[in-house]
């Protein structure tokens, strides 16, 4: 073995057939390599649950976020600091509701599920919190064609 070849193990062949069957079988070593980095990488997401490939729109709000500005008591100012702006404002029954909408799509199936659900504060004219409360959906259908695909 000189100047770091390796050596022709194959009986019958030439040293330059064997020098190309050790550059095919490095390429391919090199190729499986990066292919099985790549995958770590995509699904090393899937460890919480998420991948960089899923598709989320919206604002998620954990529980225990809408239990503890709930026990608070929180005030507006409060609650947009904590979480921010609300996806939508509505009006009803004398009520002020604040709605903050959560989409998600997982890329890779059977890792995690889709989820589509909202978080609602409602206020009263004063601006009190009287409820805080997570809705598994939204108001009726998606106009997003990729939630109506995913079956939301």
């Amino acid at each position: 073995m000189s100047g770091g070849r390796l050596p022709c193990l194959l009986p019958g062949r030439n040293e330059a057939a064997c020098t190309d069957l050790n550059r095919n079988l490095f390429v391919k070593k090199v190729a499986l390599i990066a292919a099985a980095v790549l995958s770590l990488t995509i699904l090393g997401g899937c460890a919480n649950g998420k991948s960089p490939l899923d598709y989320e729109t919206g604002t998620f709000v954990a529980p225990e976020k809408v239990q503890q500005l709930k026990t608070a008591r929180a005030s507006q100012e409060q609650v947009v600091q904590e979480i921010g702006y609300p996806s939508s404002k509505s009006e009803i029954s004398s009520k002020e509701m604040w709605r903050y909408e959560y989409n998600l799509i997982t890329a890779i199936p059977f890792v995690g599920k889709n989820k589509a659900e909202a978080t609602i504060f409602e206020w009263s004219k004063s601006g009190k919190l009287l409820d805080a409360y997570k809705t598994n959906g939204g108001n009726g259908s998606s106009s997003n064609p990729l939630l109506k695909a995913a079956g939301m």
